[in-house]
């Protein structure tokens, strides 16, 4: 059974990646909740606002599920990606690096399909690779 759940979670980033949500119905609970810093409504339609909010902005994203554990209806991964700033993000305009994303995330799963988010991501790494917060390497060469 937890070999299915992982399954579901690398699924779900294999969509992600590819941009296309066509199964999202069959992969997220309509009641999913988002809880991370990129606010969104509830629901399948606050995941595809997400989703379609960092595709915007990284047209070329390609996000993995890295070592996931499973215990019960609980889930754990790392979050490693990468994609090209080419659309606004977060206020931001289209700067054309290339970043990564990382972070650590936890889910819970409801009747085989994602119910629940909770999302860690390395917001202050993107931003400084984005050019929106100086590197601390150059904060410190300040001193």
């Amino acid at each position: 059974m937890s070999e299915d759940r992982r399954e579901l979670i690398h699924e779900i980033f294999r969509m992600i990646s590819s941009g296309d949500l066509t199964r999202l119905g069959e992969l997220v609970d309509p009641e999913y909740e988002e809880h991370g810093p990129f606010p969104t409504a509830p629901g399948i339609e606050g995941f595809r606002e997400l989703v379609d909010m960092f595709r915007a902005a990284f047209p070329d994203m390609e996000v993995h599920a890295v070592d996931p554990i499973v215990e019960g209806d609980r889930a754990a991964w790392r979050v490693e990606g990468t994609g090209t700033h080419l659309g606004e993000f977060n206020g931001i305009p289209p700067t054309g690096k290339r970043v990564t994303f990382t972070g650590v995330d936890m889910g819970e799963i409801r009747n085989g399909k994602a119910y629940r988010h909770w999302s860690s991501p390395d917001v202050l790494g993107l931003l400084q690779q984005l050019g929106a917060i100086p590197q601390m390497d150059a904060l410190i060469a300040r001193r």
